[in-house]
């Protein structure tokens, strides 16, 4: 019993120290967002721009260093401030689906072929994911059925109150927009990050007692529902971006084809328990779903595609 806690602490303190430097960044930018009350300006530039700006925040979210858990305080600070959720969306599952370091990771494990396709079902899946975010949205399918409350729980104690910001000379208005700052960064770190370490030790529990033997013997030989078995598989199994990759290799030196390994690649970036959680703490239970269902389904999808290819 002694061990298994020792691995499950361990576990869970290398991840946080691996998303550290990406939580601290979304919270920061999150709570500069709230600080400073960046939303008017944010809202006012996508304003009548939704379709144009899904292709934009695609390509944005495929090359960010982001990965899904660190990128979710900024998102709930963007979809706060008033953001369309279509391009948000896009660049949401575009996120932890690609960035620079996995492409050239991939790119060296795997050969052009499966670098390429991976990118390109990033972007097409982000694509579609956006655009029809924006079709169900006009449609009023997502009226009401974004953002949770989080304001409420993470903003409860932020001060506010333009006319006495008005009279507070510029070193004292940084006094004040200063203590905003650290403030709004503890809130919005206590709210998301509890979410995100309880993730955490279920993955470390899963990974535990979930033998790579299994996965392999399921993924390992060329079936024709390989690709589907794998974005299954890839909510438990899959750790980080990086980290999957030698999994990946391995499973394929064991003769899975390489359509199944995309797949287990695309649909377990997006759809890991922690990526889940985190998601799952921010928005409603139809965004959510909506998030999983372009994850999973363009990971299968893609999966299909590739290996006819």
């Amino acid at each position: 019993m002694y061990n298994e806690i020792v691995y499950i602490l361990e576990f869970v303190m290398k991840a946080v120290t691996g998303i550290a430097p990406f939580f601290v960044a979304g919270i920061s930018l999150a709570a500069l967002i709230k600080t400073f009350k960046l939303d008017s300006y944010l809202k006012l530039a996508f304003e009548g721009k939704n379709a144009a700006a899904i292709p934009i925040a695609a390509g944005a979210g495929a090359f960010s260093p982001l990965c899904s858990c660190g990128v979710i305080p900024a998102i709930a600070a963007l979809l706060e401030s008033g953001v369309p959720i279509a391009p948000i969306m896009a660049f949401w599952i575009t996120s932890p689906l690609m960035d620079p370091e996995s492409f050239v990771l991939t790119y060296g494990l795997f050969g052009r072929d499966m670098a390429m396709a991976r990118l390109i079902s990033t972007l097409v899946i982000g694509l579609i994911a956006g655009y029809t975010t924006l079709y169900l949205t006009k449609k009023g399918f997502l009226d009401n059925q974004i953002l949770r409350d989080y304001q409420g729980k993470a903003g409860k104690n932020i001060p506010s109150g333009e006319d006495i910001e008005a009279k507070l000379e510029k070193r004292e208005l940084l006094i004040v927009r200063s203590f905003q700052f650290f403030i709004n960064f503890k809130d919005l770190a206590i709210f998301i990050g509890k979410f995100i370490l309880v993730a955490f030790v279920l993955e470390a529990i899963i990974i535990r007692y979930v033998p790579m033997d299994w996965v392999g013997g399921i993924l390992g030989s060329n079936n024709s529902l390989g690709p589907l078995w794998a974005a299954l598989i890839g909510v438990p199994a899959y750790a980080s971006s990086v980290s999957a990759m030698p999994i990946v290799r391995g499973l394929m030196d064991l003769g899975m084809d390489k359509g199944t390994a995309l797949s287990f690649m695309i649909g377990g970036a997006a759809t890991s328990i922690p990526a889940m959680i985190a998601v799952y703490s921010i928005v409603k239970k139809r965004t959510f779903v909506l998030y999983i269902a372009f994850s999973m389904v363009g990971a299968v999808l893609a999966g299909y595609i590739f290996r006819m290819l």
